[in-house]
């Protein structure tokens, strides 16, 4: 979790010095082809296209901003675009023949909606590479985006064998980051404490005034221990794993990543982050009303042909059964409930930490680390939305593990709370 420092003088220049070397880096990458190959390009999509593709607002449906970036990348580096319709019920499935047919894209559609983690699956399964480089379907990316992460991964590979994973930076309704925080706080996980921080959007304290530069003038990667959807991915140590897990019990998908993550550790893989920003997206949180910043960087993104303000207005209505977007308050129950299955099916003394510092945190201080939902006034609301979390994320972890209602049962006592028990 994090929260972060705003932006100032030497950030700005450091990433403005960054944003004039951006035409040496690109003539550098394309002189050097990776031995990697090409990648595919894979992602999820689910009701990302609500305005009629032949009505006024056809160039307003996010799928589209996100295909288009991806359309813009080098095609000597990215060798497909693999997308998985997941049950979209609106205008998502039309979008998709048009752009099949005039641009190649390949299109995969489960015959339900299965959610994130099995349309990812999907996509995965349909992909032709060896390294699938997956992408959010309300994101914008950069166009040295394919070839900076194929460049920096070949990079990691040539020290680090056991690398599998390649995170990319990428910033909240923003192009760039907006705020510092200490390397020490970019990609975290600890199990036993229960602490996670994923600082992906923000620029690590370490790299000013001057971050280090790779050969092609790229930001070097440097380990983490998580990752988040925007990733290049080795294909075999995804198959290694048993692919992404099966997380359809929460809609918000909120730990798809951490639970790949701690799957590819287990595994013996490292992973790595990058926090160069000309290899960073704008996240536009499609449907999200949240508590989200103003740009620091509000330019007009070439690959569109859209001011980024435009795509914020647009994405800033609030709607939901788009994405993975809840209610303001689902998502509480989510972000918290799916969190205590995560850490209660690996490590019992985190479940426990996770379960007392929400109460402590949530219910009596009304602190949330999300800039999507609002934090309810009253402390009874907030009390109920924590016990409605820890119920279903106890009730999640208990199909395969029931002994999590051990842990949920110590956690109230210590609370003081009322106890909370398997209907």
């Amino acid at each position: 979790m994090d929260l972060p420092v705003i932006g100032h003088e030497p950030l700005q220049d450091c990433l403005q010095n960054l944003r004039d070397q951006e035409p040496l880096v690109r003539a550098a990458l394309a002189r050097q082809r990776p031995s990697l190959g090409p990648v595919s390009a894979v992602l999820a999509t689910y009701n990302r296209c609500p305005f009629d593709p032949d009505g006024p607002q056809a160039a307003d449906n996010p799928l589209t901003w996100a295909l288009d970036s991806l359309l813009a990348q080098s095609p000597s580096v990215l060798a497909e675009i693999v997308v998985a319709n997941d049950g979209s019920s609106d205008h998502t499935s039309t979008v998709l023949s048009r752009y099949a047919d005039r641009h190649g894209v390949r299109v995969e559609r489960p015959e339900w909606h299965l959610g994130s983690a099995a349309a990812r699956n999907r996509a995965a399964q349909a992909a032709r590479s060896s390294w699938l480089l997956y992408c959010d379907d309300d994101c914008v990316m950069p166009a040295l985006w394919a070839a900076g992460a194929l460049h920096l991964m070949n990079e990691v590979l040539a020290a680090d064998p056991h690398a599998a994973a390649l995170m990319l930076p990428f910033y909240y309704r923003d192009l760039a980051p907006n705020g510092t925080v200490s390397m020490d706080e970019v990609g975290r996980l600890d199990m036993s404490r229960a602490r996670f921080s994923t600082g992906f959007h923000l620029w690590p304290t370490t790299h000013l005034p001057e971050p280090p530069l790779c050969c092609a003038g790229l930001v070097p990667a440097f380990q983490v221990e998580l990752v988040g959807g925007q990733l290049l991915l080795e294909r075999a140590a995804l198959e290694r794993i048993g692919g992404w897990a099966d997380q359809s019990t929460w809609t918000t998908s909120y730990t798809d990543q951490a639970v790949l993550s701690a799957d590819l550790t287990a595994a013996g893989h490292s992973l790595y982050f990058t926090p160069d920003p000309r290899l960073g997206s704008a996240h536009l949180k499609w449907g999200a009303v949240g508590r989200y910043m103003r740009p620091s960087h509000p330019d007009r993104i070439p690959a569109v042909d859209r001011s980024l303000i435009d795509l914020i207005e647009l994405s800033q209505v609030p709607r939901v059964a788009t994405g993975c977007r809840t209610t303001p308050d689902e998502f509480l129950v989510e972000e918290i409930g799916s969190f205590f299955e995560f850490f209660a099916l690996r490590d019992r003394a985190g479940a426990l930490a996770w379960a007392v510092r929400t109460y402590e945190e949530f219910v009596d201080r009304s602190i949330v680390y999300t800039r999507v939902a609002s934090v309810p006034s009253r402390r009874s609301e907030r009390r109920n939305l924590w016990r409605k979390a820890i119920y279903r994320g106890t009730q999640a972890a208990s199909r395969s593990k029931p002994s999590v209602w051990d842990i949920a049962v110590e956690a109230v006592t210590q609370l003081s709370e009322a106890p909370i028990t398997a209907h």
